[in-house]
């Protein structure tokens, strides 16, 4: 069953919680104990407890209790939410993600207001938070209204963080963008917004990293310099107040009336302090880890090992044993959810057919969130899958006050809406905007009709792109492995045998010959020894989820190379291209040194072009870029435990160094760059292993530095579409199937070594080169096989390709619709491109088709600035390896007022086999072909006859693309024209009822098949 299949602008990888009003007395709260329930493929109802009495009690119906999370996917960082009165019944109310990015799957954080009326978030591309910057001035804030999805963007440039957004006991929200660096601390400005509104009020900002941001009815709370602190004032006058020095890093910061409770990690214990009277006192603690700390209606609520907390001491603060962990719980502590996550982020694209396919609406794994909780009262377990979209809150009737999902501005105090403050890159008005410049007020394209072009030649050549590789060429076209052949791969290229002979023009591309380490030959190490296969399979997962291709692309489709930024405008479809900032990095390894024109030293075009389109190669290729880091830290003297490759545990450091860089130059401070040490309070200093809990964590990977991702994903591989393992764990110590990784965040904190003091608030305050760790680190010793972990081999040395596993099959190649005849195939491929699965086929030369960006229209203005439409509107036009000869151009659907992303198809017959203006017209059936995926807009089709004498008119139809297609390659007849030269046929993305920019518009094929008769068709075109 495929009902609607997308090709999202996102694909691949908030958790909030309030919480229980419960017995004060642990002697009557039993411990409950939750049993890891096994994920029922099948299990698709969105009801947690069918049988809702027994588990929750005789008085759930009358409940106000609530539960609000929230987990990330190519679909949008989901917000869901259920009530126990109806069983916990959960549905989606809303989905965030800016439809003008096109960067994989979402993440975020999210948190209830006081009320229990709205949620605020914070969210952002997963990939991004690979990137050291982005996380603390890249992510978006926006309120929610829980009753009916209503969304309120607030501000962009915001901090993603665990500790962000800070909701407290009224419907405040503070947000927060920090300026931090590897450099320095920076600043941080506090947003604080009105939830009912969803206006920011005001702004206040300090010198340092502030965290935990808590809003309370008597002030405003937060940490900074391992103090807790208060702010005090606007503007200029802003403070941060001193309250009380902290004695250990912070995990948690909630309140409870007047008072302030504190979750603080000291040595290995988790610690439960309180702030209230002018006071600071202990209450008690756990096992590091297993102590976790909630808001909740009314006060606060200890979760876990709460044995050793004394809460008759805090009115306000409830406690409840439990063994397992929480990642959300509801805002009566009635229900504790221990995974809520997203089948896409395990690595699950689910086969047409399955039940786990019928589970969604579309048929995708994303958007199916599978739901583990438990019910408090009674220790029911339950587990589910629910299709988000199939059970979304009930809208509102009209959201017309609801301001655009767009590039957000939050006005400060004091000023006019002119004056509003916008955070983050964008700091000025969207390009794709058209002004009111013409006349009294009109959009400026009324007084240019026609198409003026004139341009200023420099300006224009900062829209090119500087990577090597240029999108959309369909001899660059990558297609997208199986996971089988990543770790066929990974497994030769370790062990330099990854040496398959590529024939000259493979795939078209017209390339030489090569083989992937013929280009690029194993790295040699300092040292001697070899990476583990491990290690590069856990570097994969964590770039780019395995895929060469662009998320656009399932397994065997072929596509754009994968990118994260093509255009240097932070993927979005709303800015020119900026050369300036193209990131250029290719494919499954992200290879981005030697790809750009900006580079002092360019690959050729053999490797490049490997690079882009053999994901073999561009394996082989960023093997080198680990392995540079791993000799640099050697020349610098760092060693972790004994310093040999064999062991997967000593990658750490070479890791780290991968994501953020090793300082080498003499001239400064040396190392690693504190951005991902792990004692950086960016990171919760309670965390257990990356992934070793749930898969939840995928959903939220910003909690956690790149190296200890990567190590998560090396330890427990992501899933193929049937849910078995995407490729082999390490060969593990004994009997514990774990890496032995370090548990201690301060191991990388040296008073002598780089300015940090392990096991405080704020450990480097400095937060510049003096934080960089240039010295050894050593948790392991004697290293052997039992407390180390080796490689393990699925794909012996030396083996043949690993078959790829494709989830549609390819083509049609070179058919027409009815097999009549001199029928004319115009494809949207005009040359011999030998696609994926087709082969070579005969040349366009019966007819041509051609793509129109935007409006054509380039203007100077007066005051020096200009629009330039086609540059933005190829920014959302991609390639897929779908439909007719196994090709597709594809774009999103639009309004008709957007002359800046209007994409305009042409398939011209060649004016040769036509007849004169002045001749009888020539009578073809016209019929169109769509493909299996990749679209799904209703568009319109518009058959255009040529001058003639007889003074016949084009004529249109519209078609629901995805309706036509129900999953399958298909011919649609639209119907018989007549055509004379300069006839064809001609469709674009504006959307007759006006689009939104969601639904995928294709570009395929356009069969014209030779008729005496007329027939109507499907469009009563009967000419």
């Amino acid at each position: 069953m495929l009902k609607r299949i997308r090709t999202p602008r996102q694909r691949l990888t908030a958790q909030v919680a309030a919480t229980a009003v419960l017995a004060s007395s642990l002697a009557l709260i039993p411990v409950v104990t939750p049993t890891t329930t096994a994920e029922a493929k099948d299990a698709t109802t969105n009801v947690l407890f069918a049988a809702p009495e027994k588990a929750l009690g005789k008085n759930y119906a009358s409940s106000d209790d609530l539960i609000v999370s929230g987990t990330g996917d190519s679909d949008g960082f989901h917000i869901v939410t259920a009530s126990e009165r109806e069983g916990y019944a959960f549905r989606e109310v809303t989905s965030l993600r800016r439809k003008d990015i096109d960067a994989g799957p979402w993440t975020g954080y999210v948190c209830t207001t006081g009320s229990g009326r709205y949620a605020a978030a914070v969210y952002m591309p997963s990939l991004w938070t690979n990137k050291p910057g982005a996380v603390y001035r890249g992510a978006f804030a926006a309120v929610v209204r829980l009753s009916d999805g209503k969304v309120t963007e607030v501000a962009q440039g915001v901090h993603l963080s665990y500790y962000s957004p800070g909701c407290g006991e009224d419907d405040r929200v503070l947000f927060s963008t920090s300026s931090a660096t590897d450099a320095g601390p920076g600043k941080t400005t506090v947003i604080e917004a009105d939830a009912a509104t969803g206006r920011a009020t005001a702004d206040r900002t300090v010198t340092g990293q502030l965290t935990h941001l808590l809003p309370t009815p008597n002030g405003d709370y937060g940490v900074l310099d391992g103090d807790l602190v208060k702010l005090t004032g606007r503007g200029k006058a802003t403070r941060a107040q001193k309250q009380t020095k902290l004695a250990g890093p912070v995990f948690a910061l909630t309140s409870s009336g007047s008072n302030l409770d504190l979750g603080l990690v000291n040595g290995r214990k988790s610690v439960i302090t309180r702030w209230g009277g002018g006071k600071l006192s202990t209450l008690g603690s756990g096992e590091i880890g297993k102590l976790k700390l909630f808001p909740r209606r009314g006060g606060s609520l200890v979760v876990g090992d709460v044995a050793g907390v004394d809460t008759s001491r805090a009115p306000g603060l409830k406690a409840q044993p439990f063994t397992g962990r929480p990642e959300a719980v509801s805002r009566e502590g009635r229900l504790i959810a221990t995974s809520l996550v997203s089948d896409e982020l395990k690595g699950v694209t689910a086969p047409l057919g399955t039940p786990e396919a019928k589970a969604t609406d579309d048929g995708l794994a994303a958007g199916l969130i599978r739901v583990q909780a438990t019910a408090i009262t009674t220790g029911a377990k339950a587990a589910i899958a629910f299709d988000a979209d199939a059970h979304p809150v009930e809208k509102a009737v009209s959201t017309a006050d609801t301001p655009a999902m767009g590039p957000a501005a939050y006005t400060v105090s004091g000023t006019t809406p002119g004056g509003a403050v916008t955070l983050g890159a964008a700091e000025s008005s969207r390009d794709d905007v058209e002004p009111l410049n013409c006349g009294e007020g009109g959009p400026e394209a009324q007084c240019i009709s026609g198409g003026t072009r004139t341009y200023d030649q420099p300006q224009v050549d900062d829209f090119e792109i500087p990577c090597l590789v240029k999108r959309n060429n369909p001899k660059r076209q990558a297609q997208q492995p199986s996971a089988n052949q990543v770790e066929w791969a990974v497994d030769q290229a370790v062990h330099g045998a990854l040496n398959i002979q590529r024939p000259a023009n493979w795939h078209d591309t017209g390339l030489p010959a090569f083989s992937p380490q013929g280009l690029f030959p194993k790295p040699v190490l300092t040292g001697g020894g070899e990476i583990p296969a491990q290690i590069i399979l856990g570097i994969l997962a964590q770039e780019s989820n395995f895929k060469q291709a662009s998320w656009h692309s399932v397994n065997g489709t072929a596509g754009n190379v994968l990118q994260a930024d093509w255009f240097g405008n932070e993927a979005s479809i709303h800015y020119y291209p900026n050369r300036a900032k193209s990131d250029c990095g290719y494919g499954i390894a992200q290879v981005t040194t030697g790809m750009s024109e900006k580079h002092p030293v360019k690959f050729d075009a053999t490797r490049a072009g490997a690079i882009a389109t053999d994901y073999a190669t561009n394996i082989a290729a960023g093997m080198g870029i680990l392995a540079e880091k791993w000799n640099q830290l050697k020349a610098l003297g760092m060693e972790t435990n004994d310093g040999t490759p064999q062991w997967v545990e000593n990658w750490y450091m070479a890791l780290w160094g991968y994501n953020s860089g090793v300082y080498t130059d003499p001239s400064e401070p040396r190392g690693l760059g504190f951005f991902n040490n792990p004692a950086n309070n960016n990171y919760p200093p309670d965390r257990q292993g990356f992934l070793r809990a749930t898969f939840d964590d995928a959903a939220h990977p910003a909690k956690w530095p790149y190296q200890e991702k990567v190590l998560g994903w090396a330890e427990t591989p992501h899933k193929t579409w049937n849910w078995e393992p995407s490729y082999t764990v390490p060969d593990f110590p004994g009997a514990t199937a774990l890496l032995n990784l370090p548990t201690n965040y301060g191991m990388f904190c040296s008073p002598s070594v780089n300015n940090c003091t392990p096991g405080t608030t704020n450990p480097c305050p400095a937060m510049n080169e003096s934080c960089r760790w240039a010295g050894s680190a050593a948790w392991i010793t004697g290293q052997d096989n039992t407390n180390s972990s080796r490689e393990t081999l699925r794909f012996a040395v030396g083996s043949p390709e690993s078959e790829l596993v494709a989830k549609y099959p390819s083509g049609p190649c070179m058919t027409t619709p009815d097999g009549t005849p001199g029928t004319i195939v115009v494809d949207d491929l005009n040359g011999r491109e030998d696609v994926y699965g087709c082969g070579a086929f005969p040349s366009g030369e019966q007819g041509k088709f051609s793509l129109q960006f935007g409006d054509n229209l380039i203007v100077n203005r007066n005051d020096g600035t200009f629009r330039a439409s086609p540059y933005i509107a190829q920014i959302d036009v991609h390639q897929l390896g779908a439909g007719y000869n196994g090709h597709v151009f594809f774009t999103h659907s639009y309004p008709s007022t957007d002359l800046f992303h209007k994409v305009t198809g042409r398939w011209m017959l060649n004016p040769a086999y036509l007849p004169a203006a002045d001749k009888p017209g020539k009578r073809f059936n016209v019929w169109i072909h769509l493909p299996n995926h990749g679209a799904e807009a209703t568009v319109r089709y518009t058959t255009k006859p040529g001058p003639n004498k007889e003074s016949l008119r084009a004529d249109t139809c519209n078609i629901n693309q995805a309706n036509r297609t129900q999953g399958k390659n298909s011919w649609f007849k639209l119907g018989t024209w007549r055509f004379w030269k300069g006839g064809g046929v001609e469709m674009d993305n504006i959307h007759p009822a006006g689009g939104t920019g969601d639904a995928n518009v294709a570009f395929d094929a356009v069969a014209f098949v030779p008729t005496a008769t007329a027939d109507k068709g499907n469009c009563d075109m009967g000419q």
